[in-house]
Formats: structure tokens, C-alpha cells, sequence
């Protein structure tokens, strides 16, 4: 449930202007001039110093929007504007307000206030979903809010608003309340119209079930928003919560695909999205099934580019927390966006575009695409334009020249990026454990790919007293013990283990020598199951997938040491090359 709190402003840092930026062996794009005016507002963002996250693979891939302080949600018009909109109070009235830019971002408007809301007793009017529809009309969604009662759901109490503008913004029909069937929604986060001309506004609704008590439903208007009907048909699923106001089908997302069916992603409390389609425009759903997208008590985003392709962010995390990150944050670590060019049956990209650095999250995404072909995100405050080119990438480089910003290290110590004990000019990224009692570890995401190759340039020193390597599709807590799809273990001697049976470990041949440096490889095979392991050009082992994902996107290297230990290794690169 999305609870009405003011959203922190997550400071995450990405890709600017500066410098050669990370190393990439992907042709350079071309920049417009509204992109390279705000990478140069982002001075410091290239720096190897920067406590916040490097996003993408040089400068340009992701740059953080500072031209206003105006954090609302975005929507491109139909002659071209941008703008970002919001709620706000003035004295005892509630306003719609927004910003505009016509220049992708580079400049904006002063904010505007669009229109009043009604005057009722106890409403919180806050905002959600937007969109133009074919006939250029801009609708707005939110919450008229009320009350959540967590002993009595039945006085719990939270319509859903809708406003309409058929003249670009200049007049609003009067704001009203859509139709749903139940008392209560705590989010809206998308709306999408269908080739009918049919508009949707996807939510949840707080039901009288004793498992699951979140359905999803969709609401639907056949006249462009003048009026709206209640759906026949939900979704419900039985997946339950440690809160019981957390379980069930909630906050969903849809979008139609080019067959004609709706595709709805409502998020749940077990570790994945779900999905549930329909062949009859809204009016009967599937019953719900796992997607592939892990994610847990976490809102998407869904949109079609305007070359066809489908976008989706996420928060593509597992759910554990580990002193001091709180589950509540570990779950909404990243942001992660993917793209597809088959209507959702393969997906690129599952690459971070927003990701904390604190006991912090960054959540509830919302998207729209602009002139340039950039996409302008706002999650929890956090807003940034990224190019769906990142997203098609399949080749990846980490040399340190951001210093160690495109790791995660969340609640652990030790990871630092230094200079190369052999003296050379680059920096390494150096793995000590100075405390007994707290993890070292660090995470790496790269492209996703079904099968694919990484390549760890890495030492162990005297002293050394063990590490665990592993790859996954999704984020976790570095320091978590997760064998995740391909594990392996170094022990303090230096001796290669493989995973085995029964939570066994079994010895390769291969032994790193200490102060020397190594080549390690991992050549993955998702669809077979598989991994070929290789230690300075030399076969060690065959891996067999410990838990079988689709593909993989994250590097985890962990310290096992039981104590301090002062020695550790270092890694020198990483080379990722995929296929999708």
C-alpha cells in the first residue's frame, strides 16, 4: 500500500558530462543540445570521489534533471511540450499544478496552477497517473484521500479522482470520482487508452477477502473520460503478507499489446510481479501467474515507445534486509528498466537507472517519453532522462574510472576503490573485511543475458581468508549469503569450489597464487542450465544453475572471512559480454 507521506529526495547520482566516463566498447550516440545543457549542470557527476551512484556507462547514458525543483509527475503533449504535474495546497484550497518545457528538460516553465480541487472535509488530494489520449484530451488521476483504518477496512476510505482538459490545459471539466466497486485504492499508476478508444485507470481496491484482501481492477471510459464505468471482471490473487493490508493483487499497471490483449502487472508480497491478460478489452482477465520480473510490495512503470518497443521499470530486488538497510528499503534498492521489441516475450537491459547509497529507496516509478527520444523519469523525487539505447546494450567494461560508484556496497564496509599495488596508473577496486561483525561485500550490475560471458581480473593477498562469487538476475544486500545461479567459493588458500549437492562444496584443480594477478571466467548457458568455469585460460569446472533464472544481470562478490580480514583481495575489471 502506498501510504500518503511526502517522498524523500534520494540523492542518486548518474552518468554526466565530464570526462571519458566508464569504460564502454559501444559506439559513441550523438547528444542533442538540451541533453549536453543539462549533463553540464551535473559538473561533479564524472568524479571517482562521488558518495552517490554512476548509472550507465559514460557520460550522457543517464544525467539527473537540476533544472528545476519542481518534482511532479511527467507527460508528454501532443504538440511536444513536457510538462511535470502535481498537487499542492494554497491556504485551505488544494490545487493541480504543473511545469512545462519545450525544450526536453533544459528549461521549464514557472509552475501554473491548473485548477481547484473541491472543497470537502478531511480530502487529501494527491496525484498519480496521466495521459493524452487520441484525441489530444489530458487526463489526471489521483487519490482522494481520507483515512486508512487498520482495524476496520470497511472505514477505510480513498476514491480515485479524475480531471479532464479538451483544450490543452486552458479548461478543466469539473473533478470527479471513477466508479470502482470498493471504498478504498492506494495508488494510481498508470492509465493507457486501447485501439477501441477505450481508457483505462488500472488500480487496486481493498476488498473483504481474508487472503489476498488487495484486487486489482480496471475502471474504463468509452467516451474519451466524460463518463466512467465500473469494471466486471478483477484479479485476485492468494498471496498473503505479514501485514494483512499488504497482501493481494495491488497497485497494477497495463498496457495493450499489438494482438489486441491487455497485459496487467499487479505487484505482490511473494517476490515477483504478476500478470493477468485480456482478450476482451477489460471486461475478463486470466487468472494471475508469476511473471518473470522479480520484485516484491513494489509499483511499476509500463510504456510504449514511440518506435513500438515495450518499456518497464521496476524495483528488481530481493526482499532481505541486513542491519542497517531495512527490508523496506533492500526491496526498493534499484530501479531497473528493460526493454522489448517482441511485446514482452524477450527483454534487454535489466540495467539500474536509479539506485540508493543510503537506508533509503527509491520507488514508484512514472515515465514518459519526450521529442528527443529520451525518457524522463520520476521515482520518489528522483528525476532523470536515460536514452533506451542503454537498454540494448550487450557488452559491458568496469575499470574503476568512476572509482567504485558502480558498485553496490549497502550495508557493508571494506569496498573501496584504490590505486593498483602493482603502481599502475588505474585504480582497483580493494575487498578487506575491518569488521568481524559486519559483511563486506559489493554488487555489480551489467546487461542482461540469457547466456553470456564475465571476466574478472582478480588477486587474493597473504592473509586472505575467503570469498564467495555468485551471479544473479536480480538485486540483493550484497552481504546477504545468497548462492544465487553460479556460485563459487575461494577458500583462504586460494583453492577454486564449486557448488555441489546438498549444500556441498567441491574442489577444481584451480588455485590462485597470492599477489598474482588472475583471470577468471564464467561462460553462462540459462536456457541449459550450465556455466563453464575458467581460470587463466584453463578449464576448472562445470556449473550446473543453482537456481534457475531466465538470465543474468549482477556480479555478487562477498568476503567469507569469520573475522577481520586485513589482507583481501582486489579486483582490477570485469567484462561482460551477453546475449539477450
Amino acid at each position: 500500500m502506498r501510504m500518503i507521506v511526502p517522498s524523500a529526495l534520494l540523492l542518486v547520482g548518474l552518468a554526466g558530462a565530464h570526462g571519458e566516463g566508464a569504460a564502454s566498447t559501444q559506439p559513441a550516440r550523438q547528444l542533442d543540445q538540451s541533453t549536453l545543457g543539462l549533463m553540464a549542470l551535473d559538473k561533479d557527476s564524472e568524479s571517482d570521489t562521488a558518495a552517490e551512484a554512476y548509472l550507465g556507462d559514460g557520460p550522457g547514458d543517464l544525467v539527473r534533471v537540476k533544472t528545476t525543483a519542481f518534482a511532479g509527475f511527467p507527460l508528454a503533449l501532443a504538440d511536444g511540450t513536457v510538462m511535470m504535474w502535481s498537487t499542492a495546497k494554497r491556504g485551505d484550497k488544494q490545487v493541480a499544478r504543473a511545469v512545462f518545457s519545450r525544450n526536453n528538460g533544459l528549461a521549464w516553465s514557472d509552475a501554473v496552477d491548473w485548477f481547484e480541487f473541491p472543497n470537502r472535509e478531511k480530502a487529501q488530494w494527491t496525484g498519480g497517473a496521466s495521459l493524452v489520449d487520441n484525441k489530444g484530451y489530458i487526463h489526471l488521476f489521483g487519490l482522494e484521500y481520507y483515512q486508512f483504518d487498520f482495524k476496520d477496512r470497511s472505514k477505510a476510505k480513498s476514491p480515485l479522482w479524475h480531471a479532464r482538459s479538451r483544450d490543452g490545459g486552458k479548461t478543466w471539466d469539473p473533478v470527479h470520482d471513477v466508479p470502482f466497486g470498493f471504498g478504498y485504492t492506494g495508488s494510481s499508476n498508470n492509465a493507457f487508452q486501447s485501439r477501441t478508444g477505450r481508457i483505462f485507470a488500472p488500480l487496486s481496491a481493498l476488498s473483504n477477502r481474508r487472503t489476498g484482501v488487495w484486487v486489482s481492477l480496471c475502471p474504463y471510459s468509452d467516451d474519451n473520460g466524460a463518463t466512467w464505468k465500473m469494471p466486471s471482471g478483477e484479479v485476485a490473487i492468494n498471496t498473503g503478507a505479514a501485514d494483512w493490508y499488504e497482501s493481494g493483487a495491488a497497485e497494477p499497471v497495463g498496457i495493450q499489446l499489438t494482438d489486441g490483449r491487455i497485459w496487467l502487472l499487479p505487484r505482490s508480497q511473494d517476490g515477483f510481479q504478476w500478470e493477468s491478460f485480456s482478450s476482451d478489452d477489460g471486461m475478463t482477465w486470466t487468472p494471475a501467474r508469476h511473471s518473470r520480473f522479480v520484485s516484491n510490495q513494489s509499483a511499476m512503470a509500463v510504456l510504449r515507445l514511440k518506435d513500438g518497443r515495450l518499456l518497464l521499470l521496476w524495483n528488481n530486488c530481493g526482499a532481505e534486509g541486513l542491519p542497517p538497510i531495512h527490508w523496506g528499503n533492500a526491496e526498493r534498492a534499484v530501479l531497473a528498466a528493460a526493454i522489448s521489441d517482441d511485446e514482452g516475450k524477450t527483454w534487454r537491459g535489466y540495467r539500474e537507472v536509479a539506485r540508493v547509497t543510503t537506508n533509503a529507496q527509491v520507488s514508484y516509478p512514472y515515465v514518459t517519453q519526450m521529442p528527443n527520444g529520451r525518457l524522463i523519469v520520476n521515482a520518489a523525487g528522483v528525476i532523470a532522462t536515460f536514452h533506451p539505447e542503454l537498454l540494448s546494450r550487450t557488452e559491458f567494461s568496469e575499470t574503476f574510472d568512476r572509482g567504485s560508484r558502480r558498485w553496490s556496497t549497502l550495508a557493508s564496509e571494506g569496498v573501496s576503490a584504490v590505486g593498483d599495488p602493482d603502481g599502475g596508473a588505474g585504480k582497483v577496486l580493494k575487498m578487506v573485511k575491518p569488521k568481524a561483525d559486519v559483511t563486506s561485500a559489493a554488487c555489480l550490475n551489467f546487461p542482461f543475458g540469457r547466456s553470456g560471458t564475465i571476466t574478472i581480473a582478480l588477486r587474493n593477498e597473504h592473509g586472505f581468508q575467503g570469498a564467495h562469487l555468485t551471479l544473479s538476475d536480480h538485486y540483493d544486500l550484497p552481504g546477504l549469503s545468497r548462492d544465487a545461479c553460479f556460485p563459487i567459493q575461494i577458500n583462504p588458500k586460494g583453492r577454486i569450489f564449486l557448488n555441489g549437492s546438498g549444500g556441498s562444496w567441491l574442489a577444481t584443480p584451480g588455485d590462485l597464487t597470492p599477489a598474482k594477478w588472475h583471470e577468471l571466467k564464467l561462460t553462462w548457458d540459462c536456457p541449459n542450465h550450465e556455466a563453464l568455469l575458467e581460470l587463466d585460460g584453463v578449464e576448472i569446472g562445470r556449473l550446473h544453475q543453482y537456481v534457475c533464472t531466465d538470465g543474468i544481470c549482477y556480479l555478487r562478490i562477498r568476503s567469507t572471512a569469520a573475522t577481520i580480514d586485513k589482507a583481501g583481495m582486489y579486483v582490477k575489471s570485469v567484462k561482460v559480454t551477453v546475449s539477450p
